[in-house]
């Protein structure tokens, strides 16, 4: 939504600020990949205008990011079969588009272009962002405090990184601190992070090592990508054999995806015939480290897989209720850069703040598993047969029935992106107390 800036930061009398330019000048990520809205002359006004700000307010600083937005594979090889390639991933991309924006007031825009459109999104894009690095540069804002620039995920022959690396090389020696990352959805959380600062190194524990695994959407391994989290947070990652942050990394090369673990059956009780009766025990779910030996761990995210967790990790807090609300964090709902991004993040939050709500802390805990448990399981199963929100809610029940869950209940499922790749869930915890 397009808000006064102005109001809210005057309202406040000073202080720190996380300022989204996609926000700032198109209201939203939706209108930052709309061609007419890029192409609006009084961008460059209204960034003018909003320096002209920052440079009056003194006192107060600033924290700001742009998206780089990711759709397109970019092919090295230029041969007419290539690039016919190309022509139909534009109109499939494009369509995607319009899928997905089909409700909006906007809608009938992202019907023109179609071969062409999403190409100059980029270019667009990059202009806006190159033009507003540019201006602090010479400005030499210092309540500018860091301008981050996030890739919105990408494949390894993203054309992400092409204007990453023309961006890296162009301000890699500006006056304030630049930096660019993975992994769009957990940023304002990230940035909170690093804001408060890190208490000590980072150590955590996991079921493997982080050489030589690549996640199949970021466009980068897992080692190069907690490189870019070192960097922007200043810290050092190490690995120790007991901590109360623990990963479950994923034991081959690549990521794959969550519902591949569903996807041989048909019938969704058949799933759930299974799914009760698979034993932990049987499986290297935690390389023959019991999740009951490390006793301390609060705070779990699982990037074994990308789009949800392992079967194993459901099965186990789904018969451990007590270990899931004693977690201060579970994280196992998208790319392995959003998921590791934002179980960094909370744990960094939780040491700077003391938990002052534990009930609405175990309600994320258990709102993100069972994200997971529909990223994982259920979302194969409502896509193969258009499942309403009622079906998929009864559909949750009878994954809890199945399991006797006790300690929580839903209360109210959500498609909101009117497709079936994420769901809203909201739960209470019952009793209105914890157990």
């Amino acid at each position: 939504m397009f808000f006064n800036w102005k109001q809210v930061i005057n309202d406040s009398n000073g202080g720190e600020y996380i300022i989204s330019l996609d926000n700032l000048l198109f209201g939203g990520i939706v209108n930052s990949r709309n061609l007419e809205f890029l192409k609006r002359k009084q961008n460059k006004l209204i960034i003018d205008e909003f320096l002209d700000f920052v440079e009056n307010n003194k006192e107060s600083i600033f924290y700001v990011y742009v998206s780089l937005p990711r759709l397109l594979l970019n092919y090295t090889d230029r041969t007419e079969e290539v690039l016919a390639i190309n022509i139909d991933l534009y109109k499939f991309f494009s369509d995607k588009i319009c899928d997905l924006l089909e409700s909006y007031e906007n809608y009938s825009i992202f019907k023109n272009e179609i071969k062409h459109y999403i190409l100059n999104v980029r270019k667009e894009k990059l202009k806006i962002i190159d033009y507003f690095l540019t201006q602090v540069n010479l400005r030499g804002l210092r309540n500018i405090s860091e301008v981050l620039i996030v890739l919105d995920d990408s494949q390894f022959k993203g054309l992400n990184f092409l204007e990453m690396k023309y961006l890296q090389k162009k301000y890699s020696k500006v006056s304030y601190n630049f930096h660019m990352l993975v992994g769009l959805d957990e940023i304002h959380l990230v940035m909170l992070a690093k804001i408060l600062g890190v208490k000590g190194d980072i150590l955590f524990s996991s079921n493997h090592d982080l050489a030589y695994k690549s996640s199949i959407y970021e466009g980068m391994s897992l080692k190069n990508l907690l490189s870019q989290y070192e960097k922007y947070f200043n810290v050092d990652f190490f690995r120790v054999g007991d901590s109360d942050y623990y990963w479950k990394i994923f034991d081959g090369r690549y990521q794959r995806e969550s519902f591949e673990q569903v996807k041989f059956f048909n019938d969704f009780q058949q799933f759930l015939n299974y799914f009760k009766d698979i034993s932990c025990r049987n499986v290297l779910c935690f390389n023959n480290i019991p999740f009951d030996c490390l006793a301390n761990v609060k705070h779990f995210v699982d990037i074994s897989f990308a789009n949800g967790a392992s079967l194993e990790v459901l099965k186990y807090f789904l018969t451990n209720e007590d270990k899931l609300m004693g977690l201060d964090s579970f994280w196992a709902w998208n790319t392995l850069a959003n998921s590791l991004g934002s179980s960094l993040a909370q744990y960094i939050v939780l040491q700077s703040f003391p938990i002052k709500n534990e009930y609405i802390l175990r309600r994320l805990v258990v709102e993100n598993f069972l994200e997971s448990v529909y990223q994982t399981i259920v979302r194969y199963f409502a896509k193969i047969y258009s499942w309403s929100t009622k079906d998929i809610g009864e559909a949750f029940n009878k994954v809890l029935q199945t399991f006797d869950i006790k300690t929580f209940f839903i209360t109210d499922i959500n498609l909101p992106w009117h497709r079936y790749f994420e769901v809203d869930i909201k739960v209470e915890l019952k009793g209105g107390r914890i157990l």
